[in-house]
C-alpha cells in the first residue's frame, strides 16, 4: 500500500481493516497520509463488539469512508490464522470467514461498486514425500475469490 500512496495519487482512500501486526513506520505513514489511509485495528473492533456494537455497524462505518468505486486488495493473513495457517505472516486474531464476507457484503448495501480485486499471500501447505499436501489454505483462498466475484457482480445489480 505504500507503493499505492506514492505512485497512485488518484487513489482517494486506503481502508485497512483488522490490522494486528504493524511497525512504527507503518503507523506514522498512515498518520501522515492526510486521511488517505484509515486503519481499523482488530483489538479496537473486538473491544467495541464487547461493548455492544454490531459487526454490521462496524462494517458500515468503514464502507461509508470509501469512494463509490472500490478496489479490494485482500491480504489473506487478515483472516484468523486457523483459516490459512501457511500464510507468510500468521498473527493471532483476525477475521473469521463469515466476518470477512459480511464486510464485503456491506459494499453493495452501501451503494459501492467493486471495480476490481486481488487476493494475496495465499500459500500452499508443506509437502512431504509421505503426505499429499495440505490444501486448506488454497481452499479458503478459492472460496474467498468466489465470494469476491459474487459481491462484485452484486454491486453491478
Amino acid at each position: 500500500m505504500d507503493n499505492v500512496l506514492r505512485e497512485a495519487p488518484r487513489v482517494q482512500r486506503i481502508a485497512q481493516v483488522g490490522i494486528r501486526d504493524f511497525c512504527e513506520a507503518e503507523l506514522e505513514r498512515a498518520r501522515a497520509s492526510d486521511g488517505r489511509v484509515l486503519t481499523w485495528f482488530d483489538l479496537d473492533w473486538q473491544r467495541r463488539r464487547g461493548d455492544g456494537e454490531t459487526w454490521s455497524a462496524l462494517c458500515d462505518e468503514v464502507v461509508r469512508t470509501l469512494p463509490d468505486d472500490v478496489w479490494i486488495s485482500f491480504d489473506i493473513d487478515g483472516l484468523d490464522p486457523s483459516l490459512c495457517p501457511h500464510t507468510g505472516t500468521p498473527v493471532p486474531g483476525g477475521l473469521s470467514f463469515a466476518e470477512a464476507c459480511l464486510l464485503l457484503e456491506a459494499l453493495p448495501r452501501n451503494g459501492k461498486r467493486i471495480v476490481g480485486f486481488d487476493l494475496c499471500e495465499v500459500a500452499p501447505g508443506p509437502r512431504f514425500p509421505t503426505d499429499d499436501g495440505d490444501e486448506w489454505d488454497g481452499n479458503v483462498g478459492a472460496r474467498l475469490l468466489y465470494k469476491l466475484c459474487g459481491f462484485a457482480l452484486r454491486c453491478r445489480g
